[in-house]
């Protein structure tokens, strides 16, 4: 179980601290571009499954971390979205990435969240997930969607812990959708 020390509205411009439920303490805050280095070690540890399990498909360790991606990853315009990480307090240390980025659909905007290996299960991507929804309402995000696979069960359990609804997507019974209106 994660618990939250201040109960402070974060995350657009000021880092939100927590504890994670093996104790570990770590700070949700915006992704800046000096975490390019940061994002490429995150990237390096993560499992083949987790990467799966995000991207939907294999990419290699040197795609996720170009330079190029780095830079699109760590430099995000706030018209088009917002970007968090969570760094391990103490140790200079991604522990888990989490974005949202506006589509073509007038309100709408995908949501996505990368959690380390090690520290899944411990709450943070539920906390990511959270902080994400509060960042997109201060934005005007009327509708959050993200898609997941049907054998996720930790993301679904996040999503759904988060007041997102899950559907089956038309014509794929490996995917689901999570939806969460924000009016």
């Amino acid at each position: 179980m994660l618990s939250p020390m201040p109960a402070a509205d974060p995350p657009t411009d000021a880092a939100s601290p927590l504890t994670l439920a093996d104790g570990t303490a770590v700070v949700l805050r915006p992704i800046t571009p000096a975490d390019e280095a940061l994002i490429a070690a995150f990237h390096a540890g993560l499992s083949p499954r987790s990467v799966y399990q995000r991207y939907f498909h294999i990419t290699t360790l040197e795609q996720r971390t170009s330079q190029q991606r780095l830079a699109l990853t760590c430099r995000v315009d706030p018209a088009q979205g917002a970007a968090l990480v969570a760094e391990r307090v103490g140790v200079t240390e991604i522990l888990a990435l989490g974005r949202i980025r506006r589509t073509g659909t007038a309100g709408d905007a995908e949501i996505a969240v990368l959690v380390a290996d090690r520290v899944q299960g411990l709450g943070l991507g539920t906390a990511m997930t959270q902080a994400l929804v509060r960042v997109a309402r201060a934005l005007g995000v009327r509708r959050l969607y993200g898609d997941l696979f049907a054998d996720n069960d930790a993301m679904q359990a996040v999503v759904r812990r988060t007041g997102f609804a899950v559907r089956a997507t038309p014509g794929d019974a490996r995917v689901l959708r999570a939806e969460l209106s924000l009016d």
